[in-house]
């Protein structure tokens, strides 16, 4: 992160939740979101290779890594200048689609890892992972070129 004037005054404590949203943390704790996509949807329904069931699992997921934060601002005091951060960037998120594009790639590399380890190769679920990757990683390709050619030359 940063060490801007305006995070120089934060606790390591905030410091440590603004990071949570910048590379490399956003990338792990969203690689652990997709590692549970499929433990999660094992005990909320059935274990067996259901699109259907895994699409609930991920979007399960991908819902309450919208909620929790939500939640967290909601009953947690923060300061000012985190809020102000924040507010920043979801207003960023909103206009540059790349981010949800960046979220979707590493729940679905989390997605694959967990595949990989658990050895259970059903075809539903590596579809499902493999989706995400790639069209998460095609997103980011796309809105890095985006970015690329709206930058001054």
């Amino acid at each position: 992160m940063n060490n801007t004037p305006r995070t120089k005054s934060l606790s390591n404590l905030q410091k440590l939740l603004l990071a949570m949203d910048e590379f490399p943390l956003d990338a792990i704790w969203r690689i652990a979101a997709g590692f549970a996509v499929f433990p999660l949807t094992d005990l909320l329904f059935e274990k067996k290779d259901s699109i259907r069931f895994s699409l609930a699992g991920l979007f399960f997921v991908l819902l309450m890594t919208r909620l929790l934060p939500l939640l967290i601002r909601k009953i947690i005091p923060f300061s000012i200048s985190v809020q102000q951060i924040w507010s920043e960037r979801r207003v960023t998120a909103k206009k540059v689609d790349s981010y949800q594009w960046k979220k979707l790639l590493w729940i679905g590399i989390g997605m694959l890892s967990y595949i990989a380890v658990s050895g259970l190769l059903w075809k539903g679920r590596i579809f499902i992972a493999s989706a995400c990757v790639l069209s998460g990683g095609a997103g980011m390709l796309r809105w890095r070129l985006i970015v690329q050619k709206a930058l001054p030359q």
